[in-house]
Parts: C-alpha cells; structure tokens; sequence
C-alpha cells in the first residue's frame, strides 16, 4: 500500500496502483595480526572484565599497552608480530564442542521431512529449496530438538572453522522461519535458540516428490510469461475483457506450484509494442511465453493461443477455440491445463494421459473463489480494470463490484476485489475512512466465508489489519497464509514486504521485495520497495541507484524523481538532489500533492535550501483548506528543519487520525535522527504497540 512515510509514503503499493498519483560491533585482530588457523569466537579480558564479541571486520582489538588475553575457540593461535607490540599467543578456548550423534536418516515435524543425508526439506513431499546453511542449522536443531543450543554451538557446527559475525547466524534462522513458520524456532535472549515442534517417528522412507512438481532447474527453465491478448474484436470497448482473460490466465498459471510466472504490470509492459519474443524473453527472464488472440461478438468469443519456447522458437502448443461465453472458463482452464502438461514436457516429466490427468488436477486445485455466471465475470472483469487508484476510478471499481456480488452472491474473488477497492478508498479517505473499513471489513469476511483458501482475501485482510487496525500480529498471519496459498504471486510478495520493513524486520523485507521484483522485473513498485529497504538502512548509494532504475523502467514515474532527489540529498550532492527536484516539480505543477510536496521539502531543508522548504509548508496549510492533509506530510518538513517539537505535535496529530502512513513511524528515526530516542516519539510507538526488533 503506502511504504514508510517520510522514507516511503509515496502512493498505495499495491500491484494495482503502479500509475503516478499523488494519493499517492565485534571485535577483530589488528591487520598485522598472523592467522595460523581459524578462530570461530573469542573473549576478550581486560582489567578483569569480561567482553564477549563475535569477530567482524573493521573493528580494532584493544590497544596492546593494556593487559589482556584472549580465549579463541579453534585449533590455531593468533601471534602479534613483534613490530610495534609485543608477541602474544592465543591458545584454545575452553567452549564446549557440540556433543552430537550421527544424525538421523530422516525427521519428520508437521507437515516436513527432513533428510539430512540426501540434504531435502520436503513439505507434503515436495522438495523446497532451502540454503546450505540454513539446511545445517537445521539439522543441527532439530538434532537437539525441545532443547537450547547457544549461539556458538550453532556458529561452531554451520560455519565449521570459519570467522563469522552473529548477524549470519540470525539471517539463517530468519530464512527458516520462513519456511516453517515462526513459531518453530524459539529465541532465547542472550544466548540460543530452540527448536520447538514435537518429532514424529520415522516409520518409512519419504516417498520422492510426485510427478506434478516441477523438477529442480535454473530460474528460466520453468518459467512463462502471458503477453496480453490482441483486441480483434470490432467494438475497443471489449479490451477490458481481452485484458482480463490474459490477467485470469495467469493468474490461475501462478498458483501452479514450482512455475514462474511473471506478473501482470511487467507482462502487460509491452502491450501496443512490437518487439521480438528474445526481446521480451530477455528482459523478463522466462524460456516460454502465451501469445493469443480475442474476437468477440455479441455472445460468441474466438480464442486463439499459443505456447512459444523462445530458445528455439518453436510452437509447443497452439488452439483455436469458437465458443459461447458461457464456455469461457472451460477455454481458459483447457489452456492452462495445456500450457502445464507442455512445459511439464519439456522439462522431461511425463506425457500423455498420465500427464494430462495431473495437469487438469492442478490447474483445477488453482481455479478458486470464481463464478460459472458469464454476465457477472464480465462485470467483475470491469471492475478489476478500474482498480486501479485515483478517486473516481474507485467509485466506478466498486460499483462493478456491488453488480458483480449482486448477480453472482457466491463469487469469492468479487468479493475479494471489493474489500481491495473499499480499502483503497479507506487509504486515499475518498469516502468517510470509517465507512469504507466497515465494507471492506464485511466484502473480505465473505470472500473468506466463500472461499477459506483464497489468496486474495487473505491478502485483503492483511491490508486492513496492517495499515488500519494496527493489528501487527494479525496481520502477518494474513500475509503468511496468502503467501502459504499462492507463493507465486507477486501482490503477496510485495505487500508481506512493506509490512516486514514497517516492523524492522529488513532483512525479511528485503527478501521479499526481492522476489517480488523477480516475479515483476518490468514494474516499478517492486523496484522501488528494494530501494526503499536500502534508504531505510542509510546505504545511499544502492538507494539512489535504485530509484535511478525506477526511472528507467519508467521515466513518467514522478515519485522516482522524487525519491532520488532526497535521496541524494542526503549522499550532500546538492547540485544533483535540485536537478531530480526540478524534474518532480515540473511533473506535479498545478496539482495539490501533499506527500510530494512532503518528499521534496525535506530535501530543500536538507540541502539547507530553507526558503523552499518553507514554502512546500505553506503549500500544504493552504491544502488543508480546502481537503484532509495527512499531519505526516508538515511533519516531515518541521523534522528536516530541525524544528522537532512542531514535529511531534504534527505526529501525534497523525496518531491520533490513525492515519495510514504511521504503520511506518518505528522505522522513521532511520531517516530522522532527531527522533531517535525522543520521549514523546517513543510515546507513540509504545501507544502503537510495535513490537520491539533489533533492526529498528
């Protein structure tokens, strides 16, 4: 939706919304230390007190002319040369080795198997790639399941004679939890972790992951992208439909488990141009692409498609379907059972009825929360085309929503939408913010009445609870089951992101934005969260290259401009920070665009341009005139110039509104120092609830 206000707030990030709206320390040897051997941990003890640290990069040791010795845990010593101080021998610590057996062939927990000797984590038989690392500290807890295991037994059995910093132990058990689910590893401050889901006995070997999944290869191999359909239709009306039963298409192909398929805004990216298919196939990282036609008449359709393997520009498969719209799901589901069984192929999995018969199964497994009534999917396709972000396109959006449900009460996905359109409405306060939650609030609780495992409304939910009911907990599980339901979808990826990085929790965040991005290279709302995540750790560099890359993916992007000007303000170019200013202003000119004007009075006052960034102020008290100003937007101003206590009334203001943009306000004092650690700013975040995270 929003991302941070003041690093992030910029307009609703969800893949809806990509257009241009405004509603919108260890301790290390010295250098001229000699390493005999490795040296995995160490204490160091000077004056009779103790200091535990981890060994990092760039830190020095303490100063020679004091006494101290050190307890390395290795089989080698670390010698001071006698250049300067005198020589000194570190000998073997006195930590313990981890006591372990020879592991087991095979654990079993919930719905995993682990297989330490074949080095798989299967779910429900599926293989699921996991890192070399995490795979060994897995293993290495679950070994001592129920029971702690410190930091240096982990440290000592992953990374075997190896310097390492903690922060790579926690980044392995972040990726775990991902997988199994957070509650699987527990934190013991200070200390360890422990594995905490009861073992079941291993009766028999795991059966081998089933012919439907997709065998293990490279990113490209078994991966599609669905190029929108050609409008051959004589009425350009009917392009809402022709664009829907590409987006329906794939959105049915993402749910295929172990199939990359690439998202809709970067699919979509080459409508209307003629470019090659190694073009395309390049610039989306996939080997396959769907091409295909529309004509529609009256209550008759043709649809033609086909499946091209780009690489050797051969057609797998092609079909001509002349049916009535009454057949329309029948068409769309015969194509992507089709598309499934060729792929599946051409990686060596199977042909003929046997194949035929699981691809239907899956593709029958992926088609959810849909109706069988033709009128109402017509409608319900109009109203997607409309959600797509400003005011008026949401009254129209919900309006082909409410005759959707009206004519079709048990068609989950409508529902869905309309819980997405209400909350949009909630976010942008187009309609009375209350109003808007209840419906979105009573649209999602149907969808999920309809249909418990639909993605969407999952999603939906996760909105509602994340950026209005500060429900920080819920709405994770939100997020962690949309994800659960259709791992392939890009919305999902990005919206547990913007929430990962609400919560200090980068690392994940980043992750996510990641994947995202890979599942929508073409799309600048991805793009721009990885950015973000790097701007909110003060890495200014890969930030402004970022959102240099936002531009170039799209130069009509105005927030790219934006951003990068603040961002550069803050690396001290100045002269450059005006330039990407310039640009913004020129685009926003005669609009009313509160959060920019937010974005690019910080930079002004940053830049020590005061006389600018006071009249962005004034622009926004002339605003709230006329219209609901978010307090975040003078707040950020009054920061930047220094000018805290303004600031702090204007977020505690914004507190009290509940408005969207302080989901992020335990993250600000990243970017606003001032912040940090101000009584009446940590008020608010303890008012908010946040849970407390070593990232923020």
């Amino acid at each position: 939706m929003a991302d941070l206000a003041g690093a992030c707030s910029h307009v609703y990030s969800s893949a809806r919304m990509r257009q241009n709206r405004e509603v919108v320390p260890g301790i290390r040897p010295p250098s001229n230390f000699r390493k005999n051997s490795y040296v995995s941990a160490f204490a160091i003890t000077r004056h009779q007190s103790p200091v535990r640290s981890r060994v990092s990069r760039g830190t020095r040791a303490p100063p020679s002319s004091l006494p101290w010795t050190i307890a390395a845990r290795g089989v080698g010593t670390w010698r001071f040369p006698s250049s300067g101080c005198r020589q000194m021998t570190i000998g073997r610590g006195k930590i313990p080795q981890m006591a372990r057996d020879a592991p087991a062939s095979e654990y079993r927990f919930g719905r995993f198997a682990v297989q330490p000797a074949e080095r798989r984590l299967l779910a429900e038989n599926q293989n699921i790639p996991v890192g070399p690392r995490a795979f060994d500290l897995l293993v290495a807890l679950i070994d001592r399941a129920g029971h702690l295991v410190t930091k240096e037994e982990l440290i000592e059995q992953v990374w075997p004679n190896l310097v390492v910093e903690e922060n790579n132990l926690q980044v392995q058990v972040s990726a775990l939890r991902r997988i199994l689910g957070p509650e699987a590893i527990a934190t013991i401050p200070g200390r360890g972790y422990r594995f905490t889901v009861a073992l079941k006995p291993s009766e028999s070997p795991t059966l081998s992951p089933p012919a439907q999944a997709f065998p293990a290869t490279d990113d490209r191999t078994a991966s599609i992208a669905v190029l929108p359909f050609v409008n051959l239709s004589d009425d350009v009306a009917n392009e809402y439909f022709v664009d829907g039963l590409a987006e329906e298409l794939l959105n049915v192909l993402s749910r295929i488990r172990g199939l990359k398929v690439v998202s809709r805004t970067s699919s979509f990216y080459f409508k209307g141009r003629n470019v090659d298919l190694a073009s395309v196939a390049q610039k989306l990282n996939v080997a396959a692409v769907i091409q295909g036609s529309v004509r529609k008449s009256g209550t008759r359709v043709r649809i033609t498609a086909q499946l091209i393997q780009v690489a050797t520009d051969s057609h797998l498969w092609s079909e001509t379907y002349d049916r009535e719209l009454d057949d329309i799901f029948a068409v769309q589901d015969d194509i992507a059972q089709s598309v499934v069984k060729e792929l599946r192929a051409l990686l060596g999995a199977g042909t003929g009825s046997t194949a035929s018969a699981i691809a239907a199964a899956e593709v029958q497994a992926a088609v959810t929360g849909r109706t069988d009534n033709p009128e109402a999917y017509r409608l319900y396709l109009k109203g997607r085309s409309f959600l797509v972000g400003n005011q008026q396109e949401m009254d129209k959006s919900v309006d082909y929503f409410q005759q959707t449900v009206a004519r079709a009460p048990g068609y989950a996905m409508a529902y869905a939408g309309l819980a997405e359109a209400y909350t949009t409405q909630a976010y942008l306060r187009a309609v009375d913010r209350t109003e808007a939650l209840g419906k979105a609030r009573a649209a999602v609780t149907r969808a999920l009445e309809l249909d418990p495992d639909l993605a969407e409304a999952h999603t939906a939910l996760g909105l509602v609870r994340f950026y209005f009911e500060w429900d920080w907990p819920g709405a994770e599980v939100e997020f962690r089951r949309a994800l659960e339901l259709n791992p392939g979808s890009q919305a999902v990826h990005e919206e547990y992101g913007n929430f990962l990085n609400a919560m200090g929790r980068l690392d994940e965040g980043l992750a996510r934005s990641r994947e995202a991005a890979r599942l929508d290279p073409l799309s600048v709302g991805p793009a721009h969260n990885v950015a973000i995540n790097a701007l909110i750790r003060r890495d200014y560099e890969l930030a402004a290259a970022g959102f240099r890359h936002t531009i170039d993916i799209d130069p009509n992007w105005t927030w790219g401009y934006i951003k990068l000007a603040r961002t550069l303000a803050l690396q001290k170019d100045c002269k450059e920070a005006f330039a990407q200013a310039e640009i913004a202003e020129r685009r926003i000119a005669g609009g009313a665009a509160p959060l920019s004007w937010s974005w690019l009075g910080v930079t002004y006052a940053t830049c020590g341009d005061i006389t600018r960034a006071r009249h962005k102020l004034d622009q926004l008290h002339a605003l709230e005139k006329k219209q609901y100003v978010d307090p975040v937007t003078f707040a950020e101003i009054h920061c930047a110039l220094g000018e805290v206590d303004e600031a702090l009334g204007w977020y505690e203001k914004a507190f009290a509104d509940r408005t969207p943009n302080m989901v992020y306000a335990a993250i600000l004092p990243r970017l606003s120092p001032e912040l940090a650690g101000n009584p009446r700013f940590e008020a608010i975040i303890d008012r908010m609830g946040f849970p407390r995270s070593e990232n923020v």
